[in-house]
């Protein structure tokens, strides 16, 4: 099929897929992800290169956005005794992930997949369960906390990928310090000349120019640790972090690049990826091993649930929680792809996770809803 008319069935798909995912009761990305699988089996060929550019020009814009949802306003008001139940408890399922994993007879690094935390599904669940607020707020605390000691792992996967886990953890904590310490000295200046750079703008236009810079500033991001030999959607997630940490008032930013996001370039990732998945192995074998890695990743997060007893949980509250972490769909995606392009995943690996992230998205808000 000829790049033009790829392009045009891309983004014909992306229109559709909201309509899809609403009737069909899933999340978007899902729905997107599923539609990607659709176009895989029915064309063939490479990709465009015109096209993957975008995709992953969309990864990156996504991983900004996943670490622009770092809620930091929350967890300065949370007590610091309870953030640091909530910390042993977040550092305690990528462990529990790795002891499930190989248990069942699967390797380190889809244990540490399986365990991942986000918020960004989450927040969606949360409006529509209408939980009591204390147990609503707790779950986002736990969930930020988890998200950032993700990121972690990312980390810890592309140490892997280079062979030397603590020199390249080294160099990634320098690229955030300086990245940090870079725009700390920005805000500084804006602080302290606040006419700088707003004089030029006119009122209507400041808008514009907030998402301008915070798309500067996540392909910045992610040049940057790809100059400096870290895997660039790492650069893009710690960008995003970085603003998170300085622009507390960010929910008119946030909802502006969701929409430049979401409406464009964040589509083709999801579309790309499931286009990818080669699905000439799905069979009943295959969908059983997703249900395990689904009750797997359910498990990493009830083991270490009893930690937060001291914190007031109350059993059933335990179980209700471990479901609502059990379903970091982008972020899972978005791990599944780094370590399947760092060579830590083969291609059955990487379907087997894409698929658990599918089914996990899909079922377990569902079992949430239900046991309300």
């Amino acid at each position: 099929m000829e790049s033009g008319t790829l392009l045009f069935v891309f983004f014909g798909f992306a229109l559709v897929a909201p309509f899809l995912a609403n009737a069909l009761r899933m999340p978007v990305p899902v729905g997107e992800l599923l539609l990607g699988l659709l176009i895989g089996s029915l064309l063939t060929g490479e990709l465009p290169a015109g096209l993957s550019f975008l995709a992953h020009l969309g990864f990156l814009l996504l991983m900004f956005m996943a670490g622009l949802e770092v809620d930091f306003n929350l967890l300065s008001r949370t007590p610091p005794k309870a953030l640091a139940v909530y910390f042993l408890y977040a550092a305690g399922v990528p462990s529990s992930g790795v002891l499930v994993a190989i248990l069942l007879g699967l390797t380190a690094v889809e244990g540490l997949l399986l365990s991942f935390v986000s918020v960004g599904l989450l927040l969606a669940v949360l409006k529509e369960l209408k939980l009591p607020a204390s147990f609503t707020q707790r779950v986002l605390v736990i969930g930020a906390v988890g998200e950032v000691l993700s990121l972690f792992v990312l980390s810890y996967l592309h140490a892997l990928k280079k062979g030397s886990a603590l020199e390249e953890l080294l160099k990634l904590s320098f690229f955030f310090a300086g990245f940090f310490f870079v725009f700390y000295a920005v805000k500084t200046l804006l602080w302290w000349f606040p006419e700088t750079l707003t004089v030029f703008v006119k009122d209507e236009d400041r808008e514009a120019l907030g998402i301008r810079l915070s798309l500067f500033l996540a392909f910045a991001g992610a040049f940057a640790a790809r100059s400096a030999g870290i895997e660039d959607a790492l650069g893009a997630f710690l960008a995003g972090v970085v603003v998170s940490y300085f622009v507390r008032k960010k929910k008119p930013l946030e909802e502006a690049l969701s929409a430049v996001g979401y409406g464009f370039l964040v589509p083709l990732f999801f579309l790309k990826t499931g286009l990818e998945l080669k699905l000439s192995s799905l069979g009943l074998k295959l969908l059983l091993e997703v249900l395990l890695l689904a009750a797997a990743a359910l498990l990493a997060r009830l083991l270490p649930a009893f930690l937060l007893l001291p914190a007031g949980f109350t059993p059933a509250e335990l179980y209700r929680l471990a479901l609502l972490l059990s379903f970091p769909f982008t972020l899972q995606v978005v791990g599944t792809e780094l370590a399947h392009a760092a060579g830590l995943l083969d291609d059955a690996q990487a379907l087997r996770l894409y698929l658990t992230a599918l089914f996990s998205s899909l079922f377990f808000p569902w079992l949430a809803k239900a046991l309300k």
